[in-house]
């Protein structure tokens, strides 16, 4: 091939993102997603509420930030004006002068998704390939070959943990089969609740919308209103081994429950509600239960120099987890794409 084309496999952020500055450079590209939609672990409700990532903090994500001017998407500050509320049990709710975080927490107007469709709004249509898992990578005298076609690298925009998923000819080495185990998955044990309703009435009895709670099931709850759209959202805190035997429909009647006891019985009955349950997510979090446990604190998993011969420089990782500069998910993966990028305009 005259010209270099990347195969992109995986379109979360670090996928889309990689096409975009592909596709801005002049490059050839096919991106593929198992999914029938882009976003991976970005995904909002048509309301624009979040069930994956929300924030980020300019002061130590400057690539988000950046990202997010270019794209000329607009943004706004969490909401943390009022007091917070403290949940020791069902009947000892405590309230506490609210905490502000003195790093900026910024959200996306209408939603992360919106970030997505930016990345995505200018890529040719016939390069996206939605629905499309990839199941193996075949080694060519050339590059590589993926669903028949050929191309000159692959650039794998998925956890590493689900490498195991993908069949390569010839089989990576066990060395690197080993680290990729090794490697924990952004947001792979958690679960998120949202639910909106038709105005923020926690805002007019002063409260910030901030909950902590021992008593669960949410562990941590927030503001996740936008513009006229007022909801609340919720991380769980029991685990992913134990939500297993609750059902969506059975974690929404619990959760309204404790809205309720926290916020007053407006809270219990919003207009809309969901349940996002990422360790249950297949493409996100491997079966293993490593990855069914939450990771308080992610490492720097430099994984530059894993991918062993004959594979090097045929594959490259760009998930947000194989960043060397991690700094959270999102800047993680952007992070990752930036350093496959000069990569490539070293070799050209």
């Amino acid at each position: 091939m005259s010209k270099p084309a990347i195969a992109i496999i995986g379109g979360g952020l670090a996928g889309v993102y990689a096409a975009h500055r592909l596709y801005s450079a002049g490059i050839e590209f096919d991106l593929f997603e198992a999914r029938p939609r882009l976003g991976g672990r970005i995904h909002s409700t048509d309301a624009g509420l979040d069930l994956g990532p929300t924030w980020f903090w300019p002061d130590f994500q400057p690539r988000m930030q950046a990202l997010v001017t270019e794209l000329g998407l607009p943004i706004f500050e969490q909401h943390e004006t009022g007091d917070a509320l403290v949940e020791r049990s069902p009947t000892q709710i405590l309230r506490h002068r609210g905490y502000q975080s003195g790093n900026r927490s910024m959200r996306i107007a209408g939603g992360t998704d919106r970030l997505i469709q930016a990345l995505a709004s200018a890529l040719p249509r016939d390069r996206i390939h939605l629905s499309t898992p990839v199941q193996g990578v075949q080694l060519s005298d050339a590059g590589v070959r993926i669903l028949d076609r050929a191309y000159t690298s692959a650039w794998l925009a998925i956890p590493p943990r689900l490498m195991s998923q993908v069949s390569f000819t010839p089989a990576l080495t066990e060395r690197t089969a080993h680290l990729m185990a090794q490697v924990p998955t952004w947001m792979a044990a958690h679960a998120k609740y949202v639910a909106r309703y038709d105005r923020t009435f926690w805002r007019d009895q002063g409260l910030s919308g901030d909950a902590f709670s021992a008593a669960g099931p949410l562990g941590e709850i927030h503001d996740a209103s936008h513009g006229d759209t007022a909801a609340l959202f919720g991380f769980f805190g029991i685990g992913a081994l134990q939500r297993r035997g609750i059902d969506s429909a059975a974690l929404k009647v619990l959760c309204r429950a404790q809205l309720a006891r926290l916020f007053g019985a407006d809270a219990g009955t919003p207009l809309e509600d969901e349940v996002v349950d990422w360790a249950a997510q297949p493409l996100t979090a491997a079966e293993a239960e490593a990855d069914q446990i939450a990771v308080r604190e992610h490492g720097r998993y430099d994984l530059t120099s894993v991918i062993e011969q004959p594979w090097q420089p045929r594959l490259r990782l760009i998930g947000s987890e194989t960043a060397r500069d991690q700094g959270g998910y999102m800047e993680g993966a952007l992070s990752a794409v930036d350093a496959a990028l000069e990569q490539l305009r070293a070799r050209s």
